[in-house]
């Protein structure tokens, strides 16, 4: 019984510890030597895994190989079933059980393989499209009468920074204008300004009177 407890990682401290005094991580390798100890060919292990550190979770897997019976495990534990297990009997979404031979990754290249031969077979069903269309703006009396407009606007907006450019080009600006230079330019910026709101509003105009 010393050479097993020594084997689940008790050293000779501990050996002789009552178990009421002993860790929740020795208690666990405890149970487990005392169930391994026991023999039987028939082991039922529902989550082994769960708060094992590493080193007793090899023990364990090390001690599953070496056992002479039957162990039926239940885990979520992937990388310990490819260790342990040379089957794995699976719950799939379908409500179907399917049993496969092999590790946890064989079982699931399998299935993959499966389901693309199902998928395969299978003809296409085109979905009907159930989700609410959103209903077609249009326009309104007031922005049709707008949009039979706008382009007078934007000609009459562009014709307004022509004609500042055009006093600041001119010759004789400095005689004529200097005095005004501060003004002409926020009236320039403006007209520019104006032109661009012009153009961005035809073209939302153009698009609700397109449906889009």
């Amino acid at each position: 019984m010393v050479s097993r407890a020594k084997r689940f990682l008790f050293t000779d401290e501990r050996i002789n510890t009552k178990v009421g005094r002993l860790s929740g991580g020795e208690k666990s390798r405890l149970t487990l030597a005392r169930i391994l100890k026991n023999g039987g060919n028939f082991l039922m292990l529902d989550e082994p895994t769960n708060d094992l550190d590493l080193p007793t979770l090899r023990i364990l897997e090390e001690a599953l190989l070496a056992f002479d019976g039957c162990v039926v495990v239940v885990s979520h534990d992937r990388y310990f079933l490819n260790r342990v297990c040379n089957g794995i009997m699976a719950f799939e979404d379908d409500g179907e059980v399917y049993v496969s031979e092999g590790n946890y990754d064989y079982y699931v290249e399998k299935r993959n393989a499966r389901i693309k031969e199902v998928k395969a077979g299978s003809p296409k069903v085109r979905k009907e499209d159930t989700r609410v269309k959103p209903k077609v703006r249009k326009l309104t009396w007031k922005e049709k009468k707008e949009l039979e407009t706008i382009e007078d606007d934007i000609i009459k907006a562009e014709g307004d920074v022509e004609r500042i450019e055009g006093i600041f080009s001119s010759a004789d600006f400095y005689e004529k204008h200097a005095e005004k230079t501060n003004d002409l330019n926020i009236e320039l910026q403006s007209a520019k300004e104006k032109v661009i709101k012009l153009y961005k509003r035809w073209e939302e105009l153009e698009n609700i009177s397109a449906g889009g």
